[in-house]
């Protein structure tokens, strides 16, 4: 070993383990080792050189002695000095070897010494770099540590902080709702107050209104007491002319006038009922007869069904005459019109507006003109407008009903815009004071959309003078067309908002049941019913006896 490496070991700080528990580190044991394995050779070494010497010699000594025993003594004497020079000669090999060998040991030595540094050296640097490596470690986990302690602490921090931002919205929010509340209390007395001054003022105003409506209605009531004694007078001395006439000529009472204009009904429904129950009993084909005899009569289904239920009910399986078929036929017949008997009676607006509508044909203007004579014999003001320009037989046809009646006609030339002359005949009836302006349409067909349309203009044309009106928009139709009826009433109703309905031509029909089918449908108020042509009969609509009417128990009604 050298004197660098012994002053190196000399120097060499003790390894962790060895200042911490009093161990050897693992370079310390390496090097150790080696020292005493080439302290060992070394030995092993010095006693093989001097056995070969002991070997060469008792060899030589032995071969002497071998030849001393047959040479001379001069030949000893050569021999030993020869021998003496050999083993001089050997002994001075055996040194060169020795040496030889000594070197190679101490070459060994040195190489097993130089590695041993080496790897005390490697091993030191390892253990530096591993103490490095554990410092960085170590140096690393505290920076974690530190980085995430402080994370917390910022993490924490803002929340904090967020709790007490949240804290000052909430107080401020809870404040901004406290001042609106406020606010809105004083704005909630403040608008009492105004309303209670409004209605104050309204209060006052509507006294002033009541105590002028009242000075008003006084002077109405005493004109209308005036025009109804006018009136009363006038339906008496009408009523005395028609007493003498139909005492004169024989007629029948409303009843029998009824009974007679629906016979052509009666008669082929009664025939047929008397065909199907004469002594039979009440079975399930015997209802089903009778429904299909009903609705083909255009009764419709459901009055139909009701009456075979009706009838079912208490007499089924049982023997049942035509009269107990027309007896529940007439009480449904009575249920289904009774809740649609309506009278027309004037709303009280003025001028009241009454627009009549239907397919041509169907009765219209003479319908028009029989309700116009009623009114002005019960003294109304009363102005009729001539809205079918399309033909001139209705405009002469509409002058004579006004000529009869006492009531002026508006009309305009051949072809004229309708919805212009009703526009002026509201003008007219509004300037001179009419109670009543009964307005005449041309008749149209309710699969042409262009003239339903032009009725349509005709409705707006009055709501713009009237809002509220017209106040009566009266469906005419006519019975002898049957079902199609149902049809003619749904388009006239989505175009101009039916209020009611008059049913003429009952005399001149066996579908009069179509009356009780469009009830049944549409639910629409009935007005009256024409069984002629004659002014007295355009009839105010009666339910119960239409029914006696029309089931044929006429008999079992009083006309009261």
């Amino acid at each position: 070993m050298s004197t660098e490496e012994q002053d190196n070991t000399k120097n060499k700080k003790p390894g962790f383990f060895k200042r911490a528990f009093g161990f050897k580190s693992k370079e310390e044991k390496l090097a150790e080792a080696a020292a005493l394995k080439a302290e060992r050779q070394a030995k092993v070494d010095a006693g093989m050189a001097e056995r070969m010497a002991i070997i060469n010699a008792a060899a030589l000594k032995a071969a002497r002695q071998q030849d001393e025993a047959h040479l001379s003594e001069t030949e000893k004497a050569r021999l030993e000095a020869q021998d003496r020079k050999q083993a001089e000669i050997q002994a001075l090999e055996d040194a060169k070897i020795a040496k030889k060998l000594v070197e190679e040991k101490r070459e060994r030595e040195d190489e097993l010494k130089r590695k041993a540094a080496q790897d005390a050296t490697r091993l030191k640097a390892e253990a530096i770099e591993s103490e490095r490596l554990a410092a960085e470690k170590l140096a690393r986990e505290k920076s974690e540590t530190e980085k995430i302690a402080r994370l917390k602490q910022a993490e924490a921090q803002a929340k904090q902080e967020e709790a007490a931002k949240l804290k000052a919205e909430r107080e401020h929010a809870e404040a901004e709702i406290a001042a609106r509340a406020e606010a809105e209390r004083l704005e909630a007395e403040k608008i009492a107050a105004e309303r209670l001054e409004a209605e104050r003022l309204a209060a006052k105003a509507e006294a002033e209104q009541a105590a002028k409506r009242k000075q008003l209605e006084t002077q109405l009531i005493e004109e209308q007491a005036e025009r109804e004694e006018k009136a009363r007078l006038m339906r008496e001395v009408w009523r005395a002319e028609q007493a003498a006439l139909r005492a004169e000529k024989g007629e029948q009472g409303f009843l029998g006038r009824i009974s007679s204009g629906l016979s052509k009904s009666t008669s082929a429904m009664s025939d047929n009922i008397s065909a199907i129950f004469t002594m039979r009993k009440l079975d399930a084909e015997a209802l089903e007869d009778l429904e299909d005899l009903l609705i083909a009569a255009d009764f419709g289904v459901g009055p139909a069904t009701r009456t075979a239920e009706l009838l079912a009910k208490d007499r089924f399986d049982k023997q049942v005459t035509d009269t107990e078929i027309k007896i529940a036929l007439a009480d449904v017949i009575s249920e289904v019109l009774t809740p649609l008997e309506k009278p027309l009676t004037l709303t009280g607006a003025k001028p009241e507006i009454m627009l009549f509508v239907g397919v041509n044909g169907s009765g219209k203007t003479t319908t028009l003109g029989k309700i116009a004579k009623r009114y002005t014999d019960e003294g109304k003001k009363v102005l009729l407008a001539a809205g079918d320009t399309f033909r001139a037989a209705a405009v002469e046809q509409l002058n004579i009903w006004g000529e009869r009646s006492g009531a002026p006609v508006v009309s305009a030339a051949l072809g004229a815009d309708a919805s212009g002359l009703v526009y002026d005949a509201i003008s007219r009836a509004k300037a001179e004071n009419y109670d009543i302006l009964m307005i005449d349409t041309a008749g149209r067909l309710q699969n042409r959309t262009e003239l339903m349309d032009e009725l349509a203009k005709i409705v707006r044309v009055i709501k713009k003078q009237d809002d509220t009106a017209p106040h009566h928009s009266i469906l005419v139709l006519d019975a002898t067309v049957g079902q199609n009826a149902l049809l003619q009433t749904e388009a006239f109703q989505k175009t101009a908002g039916i209020t009611g309905l008059i049913m003429t031509k009952l005399d001149g029909t066996a579908k009069g049941g179509v009356l009780v089918a469009l009830a049944d449908k549409f639910k629409l108020p009935i007005h009256a019913i024409g069984i002629g042509e004659r002014i007295q009969d355009l009839e105010n609509f009666s339910a119960p006896v239409f029914a006696a009417a029309l089931s044929g128990i006429a008999d079992a009604v009083v006309d009261s």
